[in-house]
């Protein structure tokens, strides 16, 4: 058992020791003992009223650090067990969220305990549009998100690999798919899926058809007990009216958890990738209006990893 130096002061039964009442109307609370003499049971008063406090704290750090407390003058260890003390009666609190958006190891806070992770794949990227001639447009769609996971509370370990997913790239102007967004993994617990990447949209005249959605290959078996969303599609691109080209829109990306996508946009051009933001949306598609030639389809946005680290 840890050992604790310091004792309260006149505690037993029949201690020669000042009334409560009588103790708080002395004059010397406010200004010390004077000239003259103080009684005995008012001196054992006085220490009493500091030693035992100074007993119950010092006790306090011995049972919840498991140290002795000394009375060796060394004031900076009875500190540094009084925080230890403190700490190891409050665990479960939240020490710092982390926001990791770069690929390597990751390493808790000093004193974590628990962590709870959320993952972002990268969005994918937007489609590009074909060349138009007169009377023609052309509209692709946008890129999927990528999928969010959040695990439940987790045990800490001492270090964790990360790969951040990359975000999906625009299709080359014409009707061209964009890529998909990367992987986002956190050792072997999380896998969350990068968005695909969208189809073009060739150059067509009436009863209009945008282009189509790419799909998840594979499957993925996802750790016990995480909260799995899977990724919004992007937008097919659409049209105001089936029987005319000038209603043409370009497809949206998907918005993810943490992203807001690319809007597709009603003037022929890029898939906007000014709109896109945050982490793992999708891009916007490319849309071109008559006689005109072919545009790119917008970025994804990469994904990320943030840790909730609890003590």
């Amino acid at each position: 058992m840890a050992i604790n130096n310091f004792k309260p002061f006149s505690v037993g039964a029949g201690a020669n020791v000042t009334a409560q009442a009588d103790y708080e109307a002395l004059v010397a609370l406010l200004t010390g003992f004077q000239s003259g003499k103080a009684s005995s049971a008012q001196i054992n008063k006085a220490l009493r009223q500091g030693t035992v406090m100074g007993s119950v704290l010092a006790q306090f750090i011995s049972d919840s650090a498991a140290v002795d407390v000394l009375d060796n003058g060394n004031t900076s260890v009875i500190l540094a067990n009084l925080k230890a003390a403190i700490t190891a009666l409050t665990t479960g609190r939240l020490l710092k969220v982390r926001t990791i958006t770069a690929s390597g190891i990751y390493t808790p806070t000093a004193g974590t305990k628990n962590i709870v992770f959320e993952a972002v794949g990268g969005g994918g990227g937007g489609g590009g549009g074909a060349a138009t001639a007169a009377g023609q447009t052309s509209v692709a769609c946008g890129g999927w998100a990528g999928d969010f996971i959040r695990t439940p509370l987790l045990a800490a370990l001492t270090s964790y690999s990360i790969t951040i997913g990359s975000a999906g790239v625009g299709a080359a102007a014409g009707n061209n798919a964009g890529t998909n967004g990367g992987n986002t993994t956190v050792g072997s617990i999380i896998v969350a899926r990068g968005g695909v990447g969208a189809a073009g949209g060739g150059a067509v005249t009436t009863g209009f058809v945008g282009g189509g959605f790419g799909s998840f290959v594979g499957t993925i078996t996802f750790p016990a007990g995480s909260v799995v969303l899977p990724s919004s599609g992007g937008q097919r691109g659409t049209i105001c009216s089936p029987a005319s080209v000038s209603g043409a829109v370009g497809g949206s990306g998907g918005a993810s958890m943490l992203g807001t996508p690319g809007y597709g946009t009603t003037v022929g051009g890029k898939g906007q990738d000014a709109d896109t933001s945050g982490f793992g949306a999708g891009g916007a598609g490319g849309m071109q209006s008559p006689s005109a030639s072919a545009v790119a389809g917008g970025n994804g946005t990469p994904g990320v990893v943030i840790a909730w680290e609890f003590a």
